[in-house]
């Protein structure tokens, strides 16, 4: 080991410290040829982003292995507006004709949002292709791999999912995102749905197709996608259309509980809209699924008034220790967006800080520091 690295590192200077560092994992980079080397070498390169080994990162969005790819993408990525001098090396690799290097760099361009905006027809034209890396899958199913996102290794998706963050640019090619909500594959219609939703008003002027989709799809996560993005619409509109409304409604009936909790979550972002429909919503808080009991808290807090009036169902949901922690822990943070209604609770928030969950004692503490009981801890 070079003499930084013996003894006591972190002795030196932290810009001494961080540069040495650096060089060594570059030099593990250019010379190494195992992969998982490779991995834990771009890894410390996260969040710690060193400009002087963008081009040996950047050529690691094409090596062989897709973990590689992954933590290079990674790395890139959380580096921000640090890695826009690259942008245009970046984009030449859209054109590669490896796939995986292709929605690596999708994933970096999108992650430099607006700043990618000149790349946007580029990465628009992944849209077309019909293909995914089945390699992924196939290592992910018998747990030799981890299974990658959707974006690393279908260019439909990673494109879907990059374009609304690149501003105008990126959102002019929503007609094209919503041809993809009668793919073949659901995870390309998941991701077409998502992006529509994050489109802003591009995207809320797809909403019939998206409802169309809805009306059709069997698939669990394509269902409770669409469901995400009727809601994003209708936020984008400020207000929910009665049909999409109606059609979410339907689906708190579903025997799947991600849609359920999907439909529980679009209800709490309608508004005046989910007036009528409050007594449905507070029977989700007794739903056998803890995802959908945690959404429908969510819910009840964001509706103002209209939620608060149950806070007393909130606060009983909190102190019953037959339910998971998660769910409590989301019941006393919704206790303390309902105003005057939830902080009334605090005496008997104030007693869960003995709690044996310590998920529920954090959450106590918190619900009493932002009504300003702090005295009870």
């Amino acid at each position: 080991k070079p003499f930084w690295l013996k003894g006591n590192a972190l002795s030196l200077p932290s810009p001494f410290y961080s540069a040495a560092m650096a060089a060594v994992e570059m030099s593990r980079l250019s010379v190494s040829e195992d992969p998982a080397t490779k991995v834990r070498a771009l890894e410390s390169f996260v969040g710690a982003y060193d400009a002087s080994c963008g081009d040996s990162i950047c050529q690691c969005l094409a090596d062989g292995d897709m973990l590689v790819r992954e933590a290079a993408a990674r790395a890139l990525a959380s580096a921000g507006d640090s890695v826009l001098p690259m942008a245009e090396q970046i984009a030449k690799l859209l054109v590669s004709g490896d796939m995986g290097a292709r929605c690596a760099a999708v994933e970096v361009l999108g992650a430099l949002a607006s700043g990618a905006a000149p790349y946007a027809t580029s990465i628009a034209a992944l849209l077309q292709e019909d293909v995914q890396d089945a390699s992924a899958a196939a290592l992910a199913a018998p747990c030799v791999a981890k299974k990658q996102k959707d974006a690393l290794r279908i260019p439909k998706c990673a494109a879907a999912e990059a374009l609304p963050k690149l501003g105008p640019s990126g959102r002019s090619f929503a007609a094209a995102v919503a041809k993809l909500l009668d793919d073949k594959l659901p995870e390309v219609r998941c991701a077409a749905a998502a992006s529509l939703g994050a489109m802003g008003a591009e995207g809320a002027a797809h909403e019939d197709a998206v409802m169309k989709a809805l009306a059709s799809e069997r698939d669990p996560r394509a269902v409770a996608a669409a469901v995400h993005a009727l809601a994003e619409m209708g936020r984008a509109r400020g207000v929910p259309s009665f049909e999409a409304v109606a059609a979410v409604v339907k689906l708190l009936s579903s025997q799947h509980p991600g849609v359920r909790s999907a439909a529980v979550t679009a209800l709490g972002v309608a508004g005046e809209q989910a007036a009528p429909h409050m007594a449905k919503l507070f029977k989700c808080l007794s739903d056998r699924s803890p995802q959908v009991k945690i959404a429908a808290v969510g819910a009840l807090a964001e509706l103002g008034p209209a939620g608060q009036v149950y806070a007393a169902d909130v606060a009983r949901l909190a102190h019953d220790e037959w339910q998971l922690p998660s769910a409590r822990a989301a019941a006393i943070d919704a206790l303390a967006l309902m105003g005057d209604r939830g902080a009334a609770f605090e005496d008997e928030v104030a007693e869960l800080l003995a709690d044996p969950s310590e998920e529920v004692q954090e959450a106590a503490s918190r619900f009493l520091q932002s009504i300003g009981g702090g005295y009870y801890t």
